[in-house]
């Protein structure tokens, strides 16, 4: 139950439900039961009712909701349901819902679905051959799962017939899944199963032997310790090895590097057995996870540390990403014995792709570095050639500075370098001679029918950018790809290929060879950080009055998130000029920062601003005015520019009005919000409104009114969703 809706509310919601569940209009009888089941009406009757309705829609969305509900009462009519209503995806919803309630008296039905369509059991046949698929398929896996939840032993031979059925569906991970779920009644079907052709039956029946355990299931596992298959080796001692010092022992000389590393992750070995191991096993990836075991926060003094030695002699090595993160750990450990490879590692040029996995792993290392000189090495690494490695510098710095929870040695050092980078002096661009367009490779991307909107699935985002644009990365992937087996493209993917990587000159981020670009990104990457920082808004403030735009706008929405994050560290009339400074810049982009800067502070009244803010609702773009509506509501402490803001031409202006109404005057939320809602269909309610049970009463009022006008009858439906919305929103669910 919503803990903040009106007890009244919900039951006169719940009886309109009710009564509309019974409409003659199958849409409003549909949003009706859906509404009963959103709000967690398990005491209305309506839902078993409507498992005899005309509309196959009302009935399978009440099969649903009953099951949710856990209403026992209606098991029998969903059993009859199930054997004897034809719609194929009603009875889908009676074999989940029945499995939910546990009913025993439905099993023996689950379990001939497992295997057929059972003669017993109604089908629409016409349906089958007008759609040329069977609804059956489907029924036949939730039945299986269905069995599975109920723990139903007797299920484990219908269960494994269809499994075996060499012109059925493949049910590998259904049926083991069902099986765990049955429990240690299945193992010795299991074991048969780990002897299946099929890898990956094999795999799976492991999996699930491991999960139920047991001594039956621990003997299966032991003698698969001894396969012949890496794959199912792992499985074997990762489920065996917890409380087996031998199977360590054993593991430990496998093969298979993953089961070395699964072993290590077992074995209590103490840092010298580490470096032993170290020196002894060959395998990329177990050294690898011994160096990440390493001690860090004890310095190596000298040469005779057997860590310097073993690192030393890695470092050195022929395999690439080894010798990386030796070397970075040395660099944490002993700067000053390793000062000359460090010196010669930071002064290589840019084309150097070696020296980038290095100067990168190196700076991994250096974050967590005991020493105070790490931080010298940061600084190098902040002015390395390779964007990669100066970002990740600069957010090493950041993250040292910022660690409350253990305080770093080099914090304040770090500080300082971050205020250093801020303030040092940009670059001047020099201005290109305009060139002819031609489309971007983003826009190429989008010609050939990608998503690349902001926050789609596949760009753009920095890290797309960074691949399209870096060449180590694009190096290392063509290696891999020579040394994979790889299936050659589809004509489609070549000519998408082609159209992502045309006209390289233009691509968005290909800094590594620009030293001036690198430079100015490293400082604006510092301001944003130091936003970060406790104690840094004066020099931030002292940024934000920067000649150059950019780096104001950036100084100003750091300061924005250091007023959020530590309070505000100006006093008012500090942050009144610069904010009045701000807004009054013919930068769009750098007066929106002032902006929110002045809701972050959360500033008294100022009649300075009052005018330019009303001038921001009149003709200020969407964020303008969202921002400006919530500052002088704030001041006003009536809702009045919210009230006046509810016509907005923009819907997200709109739409926070309404919010904002919802909050600061709850009892005409309704009469505002409802309209707007009808209007809009596709708007969900609770977008407007927040934890506020006035509002939510007064919106749910309203619509329960509207919903007894006949006349408003077609735009029933979006009111009950609505409402059902309003009543049950699963964020605000008790």
């Amino acid at each position: 139950m919503n803990m903040h809706s009106d007890t009244a509310l919900r039951d006169e919601a719940t009886s309109l439900f009710s009564d509309y569940a019974k409409s003659e209009y199958d849409v409003i009888r549909l949003r009706a039961i859906q509404a009963l089941s959103a709000i967690g009406a398990a005491n209305s009757p309506a839902l078993v009712e409507a498992l005899l309705d005309d509309d196959e829609d009302v009935r399978q969305d009440a099969a649903q909701a009953l099951g949710a509900l856990g209403i026992n009462d209606a098991a029998p009519q969903l059993l009859e349901n199930l054997i004897h209503d034809p719609c194929g995806e009603v009875k889908l919803a009676c074999v989940t819902a029945l499995a939910e309630l546990k009913s025993k008296d439905a099993a023996p039905y689950l379990r001939t679905l497992v295997t057929g369509r059972g003669e017993d059991i109604t089908w629409d046949e016409d349906e089958l051959h007008q759609d040329e698929w069977d609804d059956w398929l489907d029924t036949q896996i939730a039945s299986i799962k269905a069995l599975g939840r109920m723990g139903d032993v007797a299920a484990i031979e219908p269960i494994v017939m269809a499994l075996m059925d060499e012109g059925g569906q493949e049910l590998g991970d259904v049926a083991c899944e069902a099986l765990g779920r049955i429990g240690e009644a299945s193992v010795p079907t299991l074991g048969v199963f780990t002897q299946s052709s099929n890898r990956r039956l094999r795999h799976r029946a492991l999996r699930t032997l491991a999960a139920i355990g047991g001594a039956e299931a621990e003997a299966i596992l032991r003698e698969a310790t001894t396969d012949k298959d890496g794959a199912v080796r792992l499985i074997a001692y990762e489920a065996l090895m917890t409380n087996d010092a031998a199977l360590v022992e054993q593991a430990l000389t496998d093969a298979v590097e993953d089961i070395r590393i699964a072993a290590l992750n077992q074995a209590g070995f103490s840092e010298p057995e580490l470096l032993d191991r170290m020196m002894r096993d060959p395998g990329a990836k177990v050294q690898l996870a011994l160096i990440e075991r390493l001690d860090r926060t004890t310095p190596i003094a000298d040469q005779d540390d057997l860590r310097w030695q073993v690192l030393d002699f890695l470092a050195t090595g022929q395999q690439p990403e080894v010798s990386a993160q030796a070397l970075g750990l040395l660099a944490a450990l002993a700067p000053e014995l390793v000062a000359d490879r460090l010196n010669s590692l930071f002064s290589v040029d840019a084309d150097d792709l070696k020296a980038e996995r290095l100067q990168w792993a190196i700076v991994d290392a250096l974050a967590n570095s005991p020493l105070r000189e790490a931080t010298e090495w940061l600084q190098r690494a902040c002015r390395a050639p390779f964007r990669s490695v100066r970002l990740k510098a600069v957010a090493s710095l950041a993250m040292i500075v910022t660690d409350t929870d253990r305080p770093h040695v080099n914090q304040q050092q770090g500080r300082e370098l971050l205020l250093s980078f801020a303030l040092a002096p940009m670059p001047v661009a020099a201005e290109e001679e305009p060139e002819e367009t031609q489309p971007t490779d983003i826009a190429a991307l989008e010609e050939a029918g990608l998503d690349v909107s902001e926050g789609g699935e596949n760009g753009p985002t920095s890290s797309l950018g960074a691949i399209l644009g870096h060449d180590a990365i694009a190096a290392e992937m063509t290696q891999e790809a020579q040394e994979d087996e790889v299936q050659p493209l589809t004509p489609r993917e070549q000519a998408l290929l082609a159209k992502a990587t045309r006209h390289p000159k233009r691509r968005r981020v290909a800094l590594d060879d620009d030293a001036d670009a690198l430079q100015r990104e490293t400082r604006m990457s510092a301001i944003r950080l130091l936003g970060e920082v406790k104690g840094m808004q004066v020099m931030l403030a002292q940024i934000a009055q920067d000649p150059e735009t950019e780096i104001a706008q950036q100084a100003f929405a750091a300061l924005g998130v250091a007023v959020a994050r530590h309070g505000a560290e100006l006093d008012q009339g500090q942050l009144v000029d610069l904010i009045t400074k701000g807004l009054s810049h013919t930068d769009s982009a750098l007066s929106l920062q002032a902006l929110k800067l002045l809701q972050q502070a959360d500033l008294p009244s100022q009649d300075a601003l009052r005018g330019k803010l009303r001038a921001m609702l009149k003709t200020g773009d969407t964020p303008f005015r969202i921002d400006a509506m919530h500052i002088l509501t704030r001041w006003d402490g009536t809702p009045d520019v919210a009230r006046s803001l509810l016509d907005d031409v923009s819907a997200p202006v709109r739409q926070a009005a309404m919010r904002l109404l919802s909050e600061t005057a709850p009892d005409q939320a309704g009469a505002a919000i409802v309209p707007f809602l009808l209007a809009n269909p596709e708007q969900r309610i609770v977008t407007y409104v927040k934890d506020s049970t006035p509002a939510i009463v007064s919106i749910g009022r309203e619509l329960l009114a509207e919903l007894r006008d006949e006349d408003r009858r077609a735009q029933w439906p979006v009111m009950i969703n609505a409402l059902a919305d309003l009543l049950g929103e699963p964020a605000r669910a008790a």
